[in-house]
């Protein structure tokens, strides 16, 4: 058996599609499952269990257009796939899924591109992206899908090794608490003020005694040099300077993490850690929460929230009320209580796991 999976969206698209592609391998533990995904989040899926090969589509690069489109689709047919499963809604992911040869293929039902697969299953509206995901697996009617507790993300032990060597190389030692900072965004109105992060920096250290970090992608360089010009306190800046494979070794090491609704937030939540996720033109309804850690949301409740599927660059009302309103304070007191579970959960030796989709909100 050989089994094709379809997910050239977001790097938080990707990460939510793990339990799809567990799933996937325990319905057919012989199988060969691929995953076609573009090149920029492929290091992130290659070595994971479950994924066989991993195949990279660059579909805004070199295979960009129909030229590239239809190479891509002739390798795909070449290996020829008995099933290919998309929950991606791309007219790009429907060409590839309808031209891959395959006898069958699965999607969802109320999107324009259904068109695509043989069979269909209608997205659940009110769930998390986790179970929408599985419930495309309906369609193989072997059975009920289990929900997994939580997602998981593997971390080699090297990666590991190599983050405790940098980390004492700048003075941050392994008995330190380390809080992940996440401010970055593709979309302009999810990202919080530089200025609040670099006032919740300082708030931190100075009230928890803890070293923070900051994690991002090569295009967050700017905002990392505006929390940092104005930050009066060390902070550790990896922003763009870790590969997506590195990435997850380094949040890892962080005891809880702050984030706006953006991709490597689900990455910490793949690796256990608690998150104080910032919401503001989008929502926790919208199903893209941390799956299965501990979380507290911080948000404000408003009428024009959400505004926009991802988030726009600008304010349609031109005042941005739904992130300039999330306090300091309210993001600090965030990380303090789930430090606090954490700990007590250590010394308890209880398991600090939620129910999957569990959030405090501090709305």
């Amino acid at each position: 058996m050989r089994i094709l999976v379809v997910q050239t969206a977001f790097l938080g698209d990707v990460v939510l599609t793990l339990p799809l592609i567990d799933a996937l391998r325990q319905c057919f533990p012989q199988s060969q499952i691929d995953v076609v995904t573009v090149p920029a989040h492929a290091p992130l899926l290659q070595g994971q269990p479950g994924v066989d090969t991993v195949i990279p589509y660059d579909k805004r690069g070199r295979q960009r257009g129909i030229r590239g489109l239809f190479r891509m689709v002739r390798m795909l047919r070449a290996r020829d796939y008995n099933l290919v499963v998309s929950p991606h809604r791309s007219l790009r992911s429907a060409w590839l899924v309808a031209c891959s040869g395959s006898t069958r293929r699965i999607g969802f039902s109320q999107w324009w591109t259904c068109w695509a697969y043989t069979d269909t299953v209608r997205r659940p509206h009110m769930a998390h992206e986790v179970a929408r995901n599985l419930h495309l697996l309906t369609a193989l009617e072997s059975g009920p899908v289990p929900m997994p507790q939580r997602l998981t993300l593997q971390v080699a032990a090297t990666a590991r090794e190599q983050v405790e060597r940098h980390f004492g190389r700048v003075g941050i030692a392994q008995d330190e608490v380390v809080i992940g900072i996440i401010p970055g965004s593709q979309w302009g109105t999810k990202r919080w003020p530089a200025a609040r992060f670099a006032a919740l920096i300082e708030r931190l250290t100075a009230t928890l005694q803890t070293r923070c970090v900051l994690f991002g992608a090569p295009q967050d360089r700017a905002i990392a040099e505006a929390i940092t010009a104005v930050c009066r306190v060390p902070v550790l800046d990896l922003i763009g300077r870790t590969t997506l494979q590195e990435l997850p070794a380094y949040v890892e090491r962080c005891a809880v993490v702050v984030s706006n609704d953006t991709g490597p937030m689900h990455i910490a939540a793949a690796l256990g850690k608690p998150i104080v996720a910032l919401y503001g033109p989008t929502t926790a309804a919208m199903g893209f929460t941390p799956y299965g850690v501990p979380w507290e949301e911080v948000s404000v409740s408003l009428d024009c929230r959400p505004c926009h599927a991802h988030g726009p660059h600008r304010c349609p009302l031109a005042h941005w009320r739904c992130m300039l309103d999330l306090s300091v304070e309210r993001v600090a007191s965030g990380v303090q209580r789930l430090l606090q579970q954490a700990r007590s959960a250590a010394e308890t030796g209880h398991s600090p796991l939620p129910r999957p989709g569990w959030g405090r909100s501090l709305g």
